[in-house]
């Protein structure tokens, strides 16, 4: 199946979340606040790694500038907050608001935005859907289980789905894989790459609580090099 490491990963995140939520009642508020600042220094960590190819730093400039705007307008992190917050109200509706589950969207959001971005989803949804190859994801299914126990473990319930949105998302680069292949070049893709390590930094300093920066406006950078690549390489930029 060509979805199948989609589906894993998804899975994982998922269960990782659910378990997070059981064990919350046995970590402290400190705790799991301090917890959450070791996974933020552990995402930047990986953020950085990603970031330390031969990647154009015009390309990626340009690529943030334009998916910033692209998502500024569009304005993503509004539609993933009301997202969140309509799942909110009817988990209340259904369990009550007794604060056991968190607020959803403070760990939805943060979760799906780890889950989808990076090296690992690019490519490993690449190499899914090209080559049938499903390791890289498989992988990286058992990193977002880990992560996502730890962060559901201070942020609830809401960490859990996004092993809904990681489903969707890779599932959806896996099946356009096919047609969009002739124009990923390995330049291309390592733009892609570490564009999304760069919103992966952004994500840790947020956990941190360094920054507030609306990571989710930021999505479209990723898929800028698609088009910026080949453009400067037609003009002889690159």
């Amino acid at each position: 199946m060509v979805i199948l490491g989609a589906l894993v990963n998804g899975i994982e995140a998922c269960i990782g979340g659910v378990l997070g939520v059981v064990l919350r009642r046995w970590i402290k508020k400190d705790m799991g606040d301090f917890l959450l600042v070791g996974q933020g220094l552990c995402v930047a960590f990986i953020g950085i790694q990603g970031m330390t190819g031969t990647a154009s730093a015009i390309i990626v400039t340009l690529s943030m500038a334009l998916g910033a705007l692209v998502g500024f307008v569009c304005d993503i992190d509004g539609w993933f907050h009301r997202l969140g917050d309509a799942v909110q109200t009817r988990l209340e509706a259904r369990f009550g608001n007794g604060g056991r589950l968190g607020n959803f969207s403070a760990g939805f959001v943060p979760a799906s935005l780890l889950v989808c971005t990076g090296s690992m989803a690019i490519v490993g949804s690449l190499q899914s859907g090209m080559l049938l190859d499903h390791a890289t994801l498989f992988s990286k299914g058992a990193i977002d289980f880990i992560i996502c126990m730890v962060m559901a473990s201070t942020l609830g319930i809401g960490v859990a789905f996004s092993g809904a949105t990681v489903f969707v998302y890779e599932g959806l680069l896996t099946l356009l894989a096919t047609i969009i292949a002739p124009w990923l070049s390995a330049t291309v893709i390592e733009n892609m790459v570490a564009t999304g390590s760069l919103l992966l930094f952004a994500l840790g300093l947020n956990l941190m609580g360094v920054t507030r920066v609306k990571a989710a406006n930021l999505i479209p950078a990723c898929f800028m090099p698609a088009a910026l690549v080949p453009l400067f390489t037609f003009l002889g930029l690159l």
